[in-house]
């Protein structure tokens, strides 16, 4: 073989991105040369451009893209010999054409008269260099392109290049980051300028069309990939390339969740153990594994990753991976690591089922001391990262360990009736919240888990039966005496005890929700207040009241009672015009289900909204949507209402909301549910009332607010009892569920509460104390008290000592500095009161709960969320957050450190 035909056999083969670039390279340069020595200059059509004699391209047309959006048209033809190039010179082409002409002809080969037609007059050859250089817009190229290590990378953007070219870089030097950055980001399916991460990366190695035109990729480019990867992203990318190594890079990342067990740092290394990392090893990453670290930081990747699926719509791609992930454990002999994971469903259920055998164990009778364990695997559940589809699983079992605090916690039979329905809004009401939630729990996957509710339902039911039957034995004997009710609401005077005085300064809209019990009312107070629309106020500073429903309690007889401001019974024709005699001296309109509705395009009816914004008329509604429930089976035992579950009431706040008018939401009875195993001992007209003596689970009741015939009925205490066929709920008894009326009261921004009432400012503060306690930490017993010395040799700072010392309120309110913050705070507390809570909290460590902050200060609990925001102006300093609330407003907590660093050191 001569040199000259060895030579021509190293000449590189053309393609597309290579043609374009080399002739936007030359037409360029013939631009400049035109500017420089003039128009008759740089005028010719034809590339010659050394290179394989060879055109794989179905189409012999190129386009290329010069100066912004200037496109030219060139025909590309492969020349092996001078013969073939003078021939395709002289073939008819389109006069704005360009010709390209693919060589391996030197210059002399060719001669002057072919040079004299081509661009520059000359054999182009091809350095991809220049071409990159121009596709990024650069003058100069970064030296260590030049290495080596490094030779692949020209080709390689050459060949990526997106249709529209590299964006252009705005430095002189192409940096050999840059051009590693954005190849990795091309090649790996991504904008030029994304960065690729870990989680990106794996996204990466489940799409299988990408990881296809990746293995597809020269070996020396793979290479050169990888080793940019692995340093730039790290532990992940050593994982992922090993698995694709392996050919196991489809299973990435539910080998990661999988291996966030095996190498736990946690775990001992038992033999089984030991044994499946070498197994792990030896099938997913060919038998040389990076080291631990390396692989719990791509198990944490794999994990946050499936967590971010689980929380933006592609839960079902969590769970797959999840399933894979307990798969792969379980073919590596080591399944039961599953349910160590806080990520995998193997994890939840082997928390559930330890919870659940923990609540087995105090069962029937807990004791408060016994608790101790079942709070730890509550605990353990909750750590539980991923519970997807499952959180009404959990939200069970919350409500499990909530009801066996509540059965733990002593409680005597109520003395009154107010004091029962008291209770019952404030305590009883949550309970059937929370066993109406572990009632309806899901234990397909938790077999254990379903005997322990079991057992906890009926202790549940057990215990409320005896305060259920206490409450009615005072009832009828308050009622038969027509005993004085006091400040206790009855159904007769609700509207003119709470309305009333709301209607002093603003009309309300008052909306009875027909059948809503306390359960749902409390549920529903949560959602509305969450909103920050509205704030709730009432007249007791202890909390929500309650109010008595009629007997019986039926609408028919507590609904109009309500409505009309006087016990009576009758339908809507009589509400409507006891309801406006009742409000007689101002306009008022109420509005039943009829007239609610409007057709398309409209969430309320015409004549609705109108009257909610007429800020003169008083504006009730009856929402029959809970009502109409329990007499069908299609939400038998469903746990409490959402807003958006409540036909008109979202419609309902958001208009009252925008004329800036005060809410009523109430009732005119609550309900009790069916659970399948109630007994029918007679048959009657109503379900729940009747005539005759009473058997086992009813009452005779007697007196002047009992409205059905003859002013006497036997009504049940026990919520078992029906007389009428099954239905999902039944009311017109006497047990507290159905007695006990809601009563919730809610002020939009700028309209005041009435003269004497309450602001509540945190809505979990209405959480009976067994329904989230606070954690141990916020009830740290006082630290014991020192004096502070003076000491440089002392062990511990002024600071330090300061705290420990006795009266550090009474120090911080005498200061200079608090003195001066006065200055700038109206109705501030006296300075008695500021010190008594810094006192307090200094002694319990920096945290109390909020009522026992509250009594600190003589202060109703529902108020400490003002009170603690004219404190926080007086002891927050430069904006530093020194005091404030914390755990959803269920504690108040000081920074002990930085209030004496700014009060006693300034």
């Amino acid at each position: 073989m001569s040199e000259q035909t060895a030579g021509r056999n190293v000449v590189p083969e053309a393609n597309p991105s290579v043609v374009e670039g080399a002739l936007r390279h030359a037409l360029r340069k013939a631009a400049a040369h035109r500017e420089r020595f003039g128009p008759s200059t740089g005028q010719e059509r034809v590339l010659l451009l050394r290179a394989a004699p060879e055109w794989r391209q179905p189409s012999d047309e190129v386009t290329a893209t010069v100066d912004g959006d200037e496109k030219v048209t060139a025909v590309v033809r492969a020349c092996r010999t001078v013969l073939s190039v003078l021939e395709a010179l002289d073939e008819p082409r389109d006069a704005e054409a360009y010709l390209v002409v693919l060589t391996p002809c030197e210059s002399e080969e060719l001669g002057d008269s072919v040079l004299a037609r081509a661009l520059g007059n000359e054999v182009r050859t091809i350095n991809r260099w220049d071409l990159v250089a121009d596709a990024f817009g650069a003058r100069r190229l970064d030296p260590r392109l030049s290495g080596r290590e490094y030779r692949w990378v020209a080709e390689a953007l050459i060949d990526a290049q997106p249709g529209t070219g590299w964006r252009h870089v705005n430095a002189p030097v192409l940096q050999l980051e840059t051009v590693l950055r954005r190849l990795t980001a091309a090649r790996f399916g991504k904008d030029e300028d994304e960065r690729l991460d870990a989680a990106a990366l794996l996204e990466w190695s489940r799409d299988e069309l990408r990881v296809g035109r990746f293995a597809a990729l020269p070996a020396e480019e793979r290479a050169g990939l990888a080793s940019w990867l692995e340093a730039s992203v790290g532990p992940v990318a050593r994982v992922v390339f090993r698995l694709l190594a392996g050919g196991q890079v489809q299973d990435a990342v539910p080998f990661g969740l999988a291996a966030a067990e095996l190498y736990a740092a946690a775990v001992g290394r038992k033999k089984p153990l030991a044994e499946a990392r070498v197994r792990a090893e030896e099938r997913f990453l060919g038998g040389s594994a990076p080291d631990e670290a390396s692989l719990r930081a791509f198990a944490e990747a794999a994990e946050s990753l499936v967590l971010r699926w689980n929380d933006n719509g592609h839960t079902a791609e969590a769970r797959l991976a999840c399933s894979r992930a307990e798969e792969i454990l379980a073919e590596l002999r080591v399944g039961d690591l599953a349910g160590t994971s806080k990520v995998l469903d193997a994890g939840l259920d082997a928390r559930l089922a330890a919870l659940a055998g923990e609540l087995a164990s105090v069962l029937p009778a807990p004791r408060a001391g016994e608790l101790g364990e079942a709070e730890a695997a509550l605990d353990a559940l909750l750590e539980h990262r991923r519970p997807g589809g499952r959180a009404d699983e959990v939200e069970a079992a919350v409500c499990a360990v909530r009801l066996v605090r509540w059965l733990a916690a002593p409680e005597d039979p109520p003395a009154t009736v107010a004091e029962g329905a008291t209770r019952h809004v404030r305590s009883w009401g949550w309970v059937d919240r929370a066993v109406t939630v572990v009632f309806n729990a899901d234990t397909s996957r938790v077999q254990r888990a379903r005997a322990a509710y079991a057992g906890l339902f009926h202790a549940v039911r057990t215990r409320r039966a005896e305060l259920d039957h206490a409450f009615a034995d005072r009832f009828a004997a308050w009622t038969a005496a027509s005993a004085d009710p006091g400040r206790l609401l009855l159904a007769e005077t609700l509207l003119a005890g709470t309305a009333r005085p709301v209607a002093e300064r603003a009309a309300p809209l008052i909306i009875v929700v027909d059948g809503m019990s306390a359960a749902d009312a409390c549920a529903l107070a949560e959602e509305i207040t969450a909103s920050r629309t509205w704030r709730e106020v009432g007249r007791e500073a202890d909390g929500r009241e309650a109010a008595l429903a009629t007997i019986p309690s039926t609408t028919v007889f507590s609904r109009a009672s309500l409505l009309c401001g006087a016990l009576t019974s009758g339908g809507q024709s009589k509400e409507r015009t006891g309801f406006a005699a009742m409000w007689r001296g101002r306009r008022s309109e109420l509005f039943h289900k009829a007239g609610l509705g409007t057709g398309p395009g409209a969430r309320l009816s015409d004549d609705v909204r109108r009257a909610i914004e007429d800020a003169g008329t008083v504006v009730g509604v009856v929402l029959n949507t809970v009502d109409d429930a329990l007499a069908d089976d299609f939400r038998v035992n469903a746990p409490a209402w959402r807003l958006d579950q409540i036909d008109y009431l979202p419609a309902l706040l958001t208009e009252a909301a925008g004329v800036r008018r005060p809410v009523v939401i109430t009732s005119d009875h609550g309900h009790v549910l069916d659970h399948r195993d109630g007994v029918q001992p007679v048959t009657a007209e109503s379900a729940r009332y009747r005539s005759g003596p009473p058997g086992d689970g009813e009452l005779a009741v007697r007196g002047p607010r009992v409205l059905a015939t003859g002013g006497e009925v036997t009504v049940p205490w026990d919520e078992r009892v029906r007389y009428l066929p099954r239905r999902a709920g039944y009311h017109g008894g006497i047990s507290p569920a159905e007695m006990v009326i809601p009563v919730l009261v809610f002020v939009p921004p700028g309209v005041p509460a009435p003269k004497g009432w309450f602001e509540y400012d945190t809505a979990s503060l209405h959480e009976p104390p067994w329904w989230n306690p606070l954690p141990a930490a916020t009830v740290t017993p006082p630290a014991p008290r020192t004096t502070a010395v003076q000491d440089d040799d002392a062990l511990f700072s002024v600071t330090e000592a300061t705290v420990a010392t006795a009266g550090v309120g009474t120090q911080i309110v005498a200061s200079a500095l608090f003195a001066a913050q006065r200055r700038f705070v109206r109705k501030a507390p006296p300075d008695e009161e500021v010190a008594a809570l810094v006192d307090g909290l200094v002694d319990a460590g920096g945290k109390l709960p909020t009522g026992q902050a509250a009594a600190l200060v003589g202060q109703p609990a529902f108020r400490m969320a003002g009170y603690l925001s004219t404190v926080g102006r007086l002891l927050n300093v430069d904006g530093y957050q020194v005091i404030g609330e914390s755990d959803g407003g269920r504690t108040v907590e000081l920074d002990v450190r930085l209030l004496t660093l700014q009060f006693l050191e300034a």
